[in-house]
């Protein structure tokens, strides 16, 4: 982000016209102020790499890319948008299936509530949010407390029963594969951190706020993972949720298995939002056959009939896979795992390594056009301590024995004829 905000700068100087970038949702970003903005217009090169302006990922591939990268760009946040609104659709069915299984037939509640939800979701996915921070802190209060109320269940379970993991193997690598697609759901914000970050009016800090986000992260999975591991062993339910019925945990527990309903209801409309925008834009963006290299992204069109096919377009058939994957006994885990190791996997990895790459090379080439290859070029301020260029190939590298590794593993499972 800082790369992109100096080579904006820079070429500006230049003459680029900044209304020609644009975001993943097809029109132009806010400009956010900050302390440090008005040294992006003081003769020090070194704030140019202030992270003033929100620039999106779709942004940066349309700077940084070729057509062909910001095609694969699109096509691949696409997938996983695909992925986490099949995901979504599948928990919130199967938990209000399972609630209501007193009520409701077992062959057909899934495929009840699953059309309940298509029809609620459909018409707000319609339209575009704009206020979204009460909806996202109250998100994060119901997703925080749920998962602080199974570890405290969990361990208590642990306490009066004893510990239940004797069967656990110690180890499988046959569950490789969806460790690997959980891991990238449960740590990948890539798509989120211009949002995030660009606000903030201190970013002196910067590294050591994600780096404590992500360490606490961390600590809450592994308290999850070994309490629900000692507290269930192998017979750990799937999601997560089910392992506490209200048979047993009276109104706590019914809260936590409608926990998905509440949380995803709220944010599959801005998902599959998201997806639709993303979807126009590569229409766009391949019907216009990208002319101009490295120019900004179409802005999409926005009559209503284009945006009723678009928004069908984005609910429909992720709804259709979940009905599909249902009937064909596919668990919320392998979905997880296998949109998560491919799509997942290129978002998270790929995709970010390759913006290193790209915007490093755009910058010098900016730099050395504008200043000469004289004049030593600012230092980015922001950078990791992993900001050598062994560490992007290393990325790529693990990202490639990912992909193989994964592909060998849903291969080998795949039903013989």
């Amino acid at each position: 982000m800082a790369t992109a905000n100096a080579f904006i700068q820079l070429k500006s100087k230049d003459g680029l016209d900044e209304s020609l970038l644009s975001e993943e949702a097809g029109h132009r970003g806010d400009d956010f102020p900050s302390e440090e903005s008005q040294s992006l217009h003081t003769p020090n090169d070194e704030g140019i790499f202030q992270i003033s302006r929100k620039i999106e990922m779709g942004e940066m591939a349309g700077l940084f890319f070729n057509q062909w990268g910001i095609i694969i760009f699109y096509s691949a946040l696409i997938l996983y948008l695909v992925g986490d609104s099949l995901i979504y659709s599948t928990l919130v069915a199967r938990s209000l299936a399972q609630y209501f299984a007193n009520l409701t037939p077992a062959s057909w509640g899934f495929g009840l509530f699953l059309g309940i939800f298509f029809c609620f979701s459909l018409p707000l996915c319609y339209f575009d949010f704009q206020k979204t921070k009460l909806l996202q802190i109250t998100t994060l209060a119901i997703r925080n407390i749920s998962l602080y109320t199974m570890i405290i269940l969990a361990a208590i379970k642990v306490v009066k029963g004893g510990r239940q993991d004797s069967d656990v193997p110690s180890f499988s690598l046959s569950a490789l594969p969806n460790l690997f697609g959980g891991a990238v759901y449960s740590f990948m914000c890539h798509h989120s951190l211009p949002g995030i970050v660009t606000p903030m009016r201190n970013k002196s800090h910067l590294q050591r706020i994600v780096a404590t986000s992500y360490g606490s992260v961390i600590v809450v999975y592994i308290l999850l993972f070994i309490s629900c591991g000692f507290a269930f062993g192998v017979t750990v339910k799937d999601p997560l949720t089910f392992n506490f019925p209200a048979d047993q945990y009276g109104l706590v527990g019914s809260l936590l298995f409608l926990f998905p309903v509440f949380t995803l209801s709220s944010t599959f409309p801005m998902l599959s939002i998201t997806l639709r925008n993303n979807i126009d834009t590569l229409i766009q963006f391949v019907s216009d056959k990208g002319s101009q290299k490295g120019a900004s992204l179409p802005p999409p069109e926005t009559s209503r009939l284009r945006r009723t096919i678009l928004t069908l377009l984005a609910v429909g058939p992720p709804t259709l896979m979940s009905y599909i994957a249902k009937h064909a006994n596919i668990s919320v885990d392998s979905l997880v795992g296998f949109t998560g190791a491919f799509a997942g996997c290129a978002v998270m990895l790929i995709i970010p390594a390759a913006f290193v790459y790209c915007s490093r090379r755009a910058f010098t080439k900016a730099w050395n056009s504008k200043k000469g290859s004289r004049m030593s070029q600012p230092t980015n301020f922001h950078h990791s301590p992993f900001a050598g260029q062994g560490w992007v190939i290393a990325v790529l590298a693990w990202a490639l024995l990912s992909l193989i590794f994964n592909t060998y593993e849903k291969w080998t499972k795949l039903p013989t004829a």
